[in-house]
């Protein structure tokens, strides 16, 4: 008998732990989620115009150096 109640206190235990263990996964999984949520937010709000806004500049810079009116001053 009092083997079994030892065994039964431990299988408790363990559960415990299992439970705990899955509950931190779980958070660790929906904080970086939401870490990773805010970071692409950020890069397509504020990132991604900025790069586009350099490309065109480039582009309309280059694009003005080989025009006919440039030539002609």
């Amino acid at each position: 008998m009092k083997r079994n109640m030892k065994k039964y206190a431990r299988n408790v235990l363990y559960d415990k732990l299992h439970r705990g263990s899955v509950l931190v996964c779980v958070g660790l999984t929906l904080y970086g989620t939401v870490l990773l949520g805010d970071h692409f937010y950020k890069y397509f709000k504020y990132v991604r115009p900025q790069i586009q806004a350099s490309k065109e500049a480039a582009e309309k810079e280059l694009l003005s150096e080989g025009s006919s009116e440039r030539l002609n001053m």
